[in-house]
């Protein structure tokens, strides 16, 4: 859940700009239907999502369609290693989605679909004779 608190501050960060460099800045806020808009605007955004750390190290790219997050979306740590990967469909995480320490080792991957984790439980069969592990005793059970 940690990664889900570091992915919507950087989708905060987009309230203050999408662009860097030479490119103009676009303040979009995300509404109370869930959607992103540009400020200001009725309707809602479609376009590339990309912001960077303080230290100009990316921080975050993806894309928007119609307020809704869509397709591969990276997210970097601020030494510019990346951090998480993964894919949006219909603004829900859906497919597998990658993460990575700081040093840029794989440290978890999670499956997704619709927005929802995906949780794989194992069930073991019991078998209904099992053997038998007491020990005898020399005594007879008593009755």
């Amino acid at each position: 859940m940690k990664w889900i608190a570091i992915i919507l501050l950087s989708l905060a960060v987009i309230l203050y700009g999408l662009n860097f460099a030479n490119r103009k800045e676009v303040g979009i806020e995300q509404r109370a239907d869930g959607l992103y808009y540009k400020i200001g605007a009725t309707t809602a955004f479609t376009g590339d999502g990309l912001v960077y750390h303080p230290n100009g190290q990316k921080m975050q790219q993806g894309k928007f369609e119609l307020g809704k997050q869509i397709g591969p979306w990276m997210v970097w740590h601020p030494n510019g290693q990346l951090h998480w990967e993964g894919s949006y469909k219909d603004g829900k995480k859906d497919g597998v989605w990658t993460q990575y320490d700081e040093q840029g080792t794989k440290s978890n991957e999670s499956t997704w679909q619709e927005g929802m984790e995906q949780i794989i439980i194992e069930q073991k069969s019991v078998n209904s004779v099992e053997p038998s592990t007491a020990v005898p005793t020399g005594k007879s059970p008593e009755k």
